[in-house]
């Protein structure tokens, strides 16, 4: 690695100190910091293109930090790699008045590597800044070099929305003979001020509309890639998906052999299996029991899976060797998997973009596409069930590695009919409003993530997270179990029973009893005039139904009930009916929330089917007392 060159700045005196005023407080637009956490009074971000494989970063960033709710920010970290070098650093403080606080000093400068339990080349270097009272400016500049160019920036210039922007540029500039591809999101028409400069002024902070698509949050952001590039020296065209799985076909198609003992091993393990699911989920079992996840990121091996040999050797591997290795295991009994590259993480689903190719992935996992359906696998579990994805990389384009290149293609929609919470519950009622609650409940796909987790911690813990869950004042719990089945949907039943000291309020001779007592209560946000968003009830969809008996005590009987509810709306819908069978009051209750996405004039809808679907969960019967026992 080059030497890096620091730009250190010495204290001049009080008076040149007190004579050096920048970014005052005072200069900010009030609409820029109503509602903001922090305002970016400059960033300037160059990113110069010298050949395929090389390219110099320059960043300088202006930023006044309002509250300690972004504290962080006052502490910025620039990673680098092996093929990432940092040049060179300079960075000021500044007080509310503008005034210079204090240069950056070399000792100010942490050099540090994340990760420390994994084997990798990425390092940070941390600025460690004087804070000050808010609000305070911090700026700073950095320039980088890369020798290894896979990777273009992409700017975001207002990256929350609690965040002002005074002013904002982006520029990359190409040599002769090549060229790179861009997407504007949500950037303004008059933002472009060049083939490839764009600029932003006054982006006002803003407050997110409730139950907004993530992909409507309409934040500006520019992504870059290139159509040529060269990665540790290996030559790759990311002009079409395609071309860019070719390259990395290139990079994986060493590292897939298996030891003849592994293949025999495998094939005496499956001899028996009826269909290839059979076999896919016993391979799935088998590296499940035998390998653990431990990132390897050095050098293209950042890219380019650990050979499966190894990873039968070593016992473990990252995302890339265990998916290759499932892959390579798999594909020598003759089941055709494939590996896979994917965006992963809960909010990461807007950021692949089918219509242009880019290498933003994060993550890998394998798949076996078959005639009416793909098995996806997610690797790195040795706890999932075979065949489902979950959170991290469900319903969003995944980029399948072929021998041909690649082929993007989405992951599977886990929605209503799949996210379902399913009660049967009996509760015994005392005369005094006490009652006894044993409740068999099934929580399936998405819904079932929290329980399994949950499953193989102590009791103890099990405990504290339903406490702090259910939506009941006062309640012991008297014994909890969960049992999980690991299907190709999975699901996890919880077997509960719950003392209940103050169910049924008592007054004279009539007890008023809930009908809802385990669901949770919806929030209802706000009404909004002049909404901008589109409307989406749930990220996913999700489906409860409670069936619910109720047994009256000695000498009680129903003196009013509800009137039955069902409301059918685009957003979803809800049942709710109640009646008495052999001195039991007998409840079903159905709430569905659709993924649907409506246009904004719907807003109203909304809320009305919210506050209905509350009221309703609110409702009490009565029950009357005619005897004493």
């Amino acid at each position: 690695m080059n030497k890096l060159r620091f730009s250190i700045l010495l204290f001049f005196g009080l008076s040149e100190l007190s004579a050096q005023v920048k970014y005052p407080f005072s200069e900010i637009p009030d609409s820029l910091t109503k509602g903001a956490d922090l305002v970016i009074r400059e960033h300037d971000l160059r990113f110069e293109v010298l050949d395929k494989g090389k390219a110099i970063e320059t960043e300088h960033l202006v930023m006044t930090l309002l509250n300690d709710r972004v504290a962080q920010a006052a502490n910025p970290r620039f990673y680098y790699y092996e093929f990432e070098e940092i040049e060179d650093i300079e960075a000021s403080v500044y007080d509310a008045d503008g005034k210079l606080v204090r240069n950056l000093r070399r000792k100010d400068i942490e050099d540090g590597k994340p990760l420390t339990q994994f084997i990798n080349d990425v390092r940070y270097k941390e600025l460690n800044l004087p804070s000050r009272a808010y609000p305070y400016t911090i700026e700073y500049t950095v320039v980088k070099t890369y020798k290894g160019l896979m990777f273009y920036p992409d700017f975001q210039p207002q990256y929350s929305p609690k965040v002002g922007v005074q002013h904002a540029n982006f520029q990359i500039t190409m040599p002769n003979g090549l060229e790179a591809r861009y997407k504007e999101l949500h950037v303004p028409a008059d933002s472009q001020k060049g083939p490839m400069q764009w600029e932003f002024n006054n982006l006002a902070p803003f407050k997110a509309e409730p139950n907004t698509p993530e992909s409507e949050l309409n934040l500006a952001r520019i992504m870059l890639a290139p159509n040529e590039f060269s990665f540790f020296g290996i030559d790759g065209d990311m002009r079409s998906w395609q071309s860019f799985g070719a390259f990395i076909e290139k990079l994986n198609a060493t590292q897939r052999n298996i030891s003849p003992e592994l293949k025999a091993k495998l094939e005496a393990m499956v001899a028996d299996c009826p269909d290839m699911e059979c076999k896919i989920k016993r391979v799935y079992e088998y590296m499940q029991s035998n390998t653990r996840y431990f990132y390897v990121g050095l050098g293209v091996g950042g890219w380019q899976p650990a050979p499966a040999t190894k990873v039968d050797q070593y016992k473990y591997g990252d995302c890339k060797g265990l998916s290759n290795y499932m892959v390579s295991m798999l594909n020598s009994i003759e089941v055709p998997a494939k590996y896979v590259l994917i965006r992963a993480g809960e909010a990461e689903q807007k950021n692949m973009l089918p219509d242009f190719p880019n290498p933003y992935f994060t993550h890998a996992i394998a798949c076996v596409p078959m005639e009416k359906d793909t098995v996806w696998l997610e690797c790195t579990s040795q706890t999932e069930s075979c065949g489902f994805l979950g959170t991290f990389t469900d319903h969003r384009p995944a980029l399948i590695i072929t021998p041909d290149g690649g082929q993007l293609v989405m992951t599977p929609k886990y929605d209503e009919r799949v996210n379902t919470i399913v009660r049967e519950t009996q509760i015994s009622l005392e005369s005094n409003g006490s009652a006894t609650l044993v409740s068999k409940d099934v929580y399936s796909g998405i819904s079932q993530n929290l329980l399994a987790e949950l499953e193989g911690v102590p009791d103890e813990l099990r405990r504290k997270v339903l406490y702090k869950q259910l939506n009941i004042s006062d309640f012991e719990i008297k014994s909890l179990s969960l049992l999980r089945k690991r299907d190709r949907i999975p699901s996890v039943e919880q077997n509960l029973e719950l003392s209940l000291p103050r169910f049924a309020t008592s007054s004279g001779k009539r007890l008023f009893v809930p009908l809802s007592p385990l669901t949770n209560k919806l929030e209802i946000p706000s009404q909004q005039q002049g909404r901008k968003s589109s409307v989406q009830a749930h990220s996913r969809g999700t489906t409860e139904t409670d069936e619910l008996v109720i047994a009256l005590p000695f000498g009680f009987e129903l003196e009013s009930s509800v009137e039955p509810q069902q409301l059918q709306t685009p957003f979803g819908s809800y049942e709710l009916s109640a009646k008495m069978e052999d001195n039991k009051l007998i409840v079903h209750r159905k709430l569905v929330l659709t993924s649907a996405i409506l246009p904004k004039e719907k807003y109203p809808d909304f809320i009305a089917f919210l506050k209905a679907v509350g009221k309703a969960d609110k409702a009490k019967i009565v029950l009357k007392q005619t005897e004493r026992p």
